[in-house]
């Protein structure tokens, strides 16, 4: 078993194309499910939630922001389940202009 799972890697569109919001949001689904590289096998896997349990109760929200520079921050949020399970997560690049 591999210690961490971190890759680093250059991608881009094949054949080229000049990055646009739906590239950019392919480009951003094209990394190798982590789990692989950790076990070092192929397992079933997929994206998403057990949301029934949850039903109508609320949620709870933990977001935090670590960079602001030249007009951009970053932002990332977890969402987590009356239950303490954690429903999704998010990471952003964020505009803003003062």
């Amino acid at each position: 078993m591999q210690p961490d799972a971190v890759s680093h890697m250059w991608v881009r569109d094949e054949p080229p194309w000049p990055l646009d919001f739906v590239s950019l949001a392919a480009l951003s689904d094209s990394f190798f499910p982590r789990i692989f590289l950790r076990r070092h096998k192929y397992v079933a896997i997929g994206t998403g939630s057990e949301l029934r349990e949850q039903g109508d109760r609320h949620v709870f929200g933990n977001v935090r922001a670590v960079n602001y520079r030249n007009g951009y921050f970053d932002q990332s949020a977890e969402i987590w389940s009356a239950d303490a399970q954690l429903l999704a997560s998010t990471h952003q690049l964020v505009y803003y202009r003062e």
